[in-house]
């Protein structure tokens, strides 16, 4: 069989050791890491990481603010840091918050300690923004991805998992312009609305036949009062056939993370599994876990990846999930399918259903998922490191070190130029 895990990432996050998670000293300790992979990053590839540093900040935090932001790059950690505060000070007149208001919450839940909750605040904002660098470099495109998709929606997911043979649930119809347009019939099929380019279960909506509507016309009627005149106004959203879990498994999502590696090939780093779900989505999970691919048996808790998991209960480990080496041969085939080569990293939805089928939801660029295994522990940043980037891996590294010539950073200071006056 061919060997789908990456080595000895795949193997630290399936079975990472266990410490007292989002502690103080965690909370430091990982965003120690950050701070030792942008010093890294600084040394060893100065003018590309500056070049990434500008392009990144002026993406978002607009063009004027990050340009000023990225003159301090020395200091940057800092810079962030002082954002920080700045988010946190809005906060008091504004609450709203995309990680604590969406469906999927309990992934960006805060330590209770309030200098921990700072410093988990900074790691994850400079672990994206220290992680990412490593993970696309300077790439435009790549950049822009990090905070808005404009190629990578629902439609191209779905794409490339049906060309390479994967299960998606059907497009029963498509919501535009205030209107349905059919695909398939009804029949008694339940639904689930997702906002095309929407991320995080933002838009979603879980509704039954026969109880939240009953034919087509009060479908369409339901679509009106949910999706227009509000902030999904003008959106586009697929209404899918809802899918059912294997029964003796419930409501559960498997989270596949893919990489391309230096030599162009694409390795599964790592699977978790988002279970003991209350509703009929995994954004309601109240227990995560990771799963050993070769045995296709969960593993160990992942109580590292938001103090809401941190002290749950683990009945299901040794669990055997049947199907998880289909999964992830399919991921890694539809990421081979990608037509962007900049497209490192790959986060992959899917959940078994009866007779061990697998059905993928969509996939995500993982430039904020990988970060949290990136960090994880030193022993996971060297492996990330020697395993993937420059300049341990020289031949067709992942991150290509920056090749300065006068053209191109011409090109570049042009670029900067033009976006600034645009703004002034």
């Amino acid at each position: 069989m061919v060997e789908l895990m990456m080595p000895r990432v795949a193997a630290l996050c399936t079975r990472p050791e266990q410490t007292n998670w989002f502690s103080l000293g965690d909370c430091v300790h990982r965003y120690s890491l950050v701070l030792g992979g942008f010093a890294f990053a600084l040394t060893t590839t100065p003018l590309s990481f500056i070049e990434y540093t500008f392009r990144y900040n002026m993406c978002w935090y607009g063009n004027v603010t990050g340009f000023i932001m990225s003159l301090a790059v020395p200091v940057m950690p800092a810079v962030l840091c002082a954002a920080q505060v700045v988010k946190k000070i809005k906060m008091l007149f504004d609450p709203s918050d995309w990680q604590s208001d969406g469906p999927g919450r309990v992934f960006f839940q805060k330590p209770k300690n309030p200098i921990g909750s700072f410093i988990w605040d900074c790691y994850l904002t400079q672990s994206m923004y220290v992680g990412q660098y490593f993970l696309v470099g300077c790439n435009k495109q790549a950049i822009s991805h990090t905070l808005v998709d404009t190629l990578l929606t629902k439609d191209f997911w779905r794409g490339r998992l049906e060309h390479v043979g994967g299960r998606v649930p059907r497009e029963l119809a498509r919501w535009e312009n205030s209107k349905l347009m059919w695909n398939y019939e009804l029949e008694d099929n339940d639904v689930v609305v997702k906002i095309e380019d929407s991320y995080l279960g933002i838009g979603d909506a879980f509704w039954n036949h026969n109880k939240d509507y009953t034919d087509k016309k009060s479908l369409e009627a339901k679509m009106i009062e949910n999706y227009t005149n509000n902030e999904f106004d003008g959106k586009t959203a697929l209404v899918l056939e809802l899918v059912r879990p294997k029964p003796e498994l419930g409501v559960h999502q498997l989270d596949i993370i893919t990489m391309r590696t230096p030599d162009d090939d694409v390795k599964v780093i790592s699977v978790l599994l988002w279970a003991d779900c209350t509703t009929s989505s995994s954004h309601s999970t109240r227990a995560g876990y990771t799963i050993d691919i070769e045995t296709e048996t969960v593993a160990a808790p992942a109580g590292w990846y938001s103090p809401f998991f941190a002290t749950m209960n683990t009945p299901l480990i040794g669990t055997k999930f049947e199907g998880v080496k289909k999964a992830c041969a399919s991921a890694i085939a539809a990421h081979k399918a990608v037509p962007y080569k900049w497209l490192t990293a790959v986060g992959w939805d899917c959940m078994i259903m009866k007779n061990d089928e697998v059905v993928f939801f969509e996939g995500n660029f993982a430039g904020a998922r990988t970060p949290r295994r990136m960090f994880l522990s030193a022993k996971h940043f060297w492996a990330f490191m020697s395993v993937l980037f420059w300049p341990f891996k020289r031949g067709g590294s992942v991150l290509h070190p920056f090749v300065f010539t006068v053209a191109t950073e011409y090109c570049f200071i042009l670029e900067v130029q033009s976006k600034l006056s645009v703004e002034v």
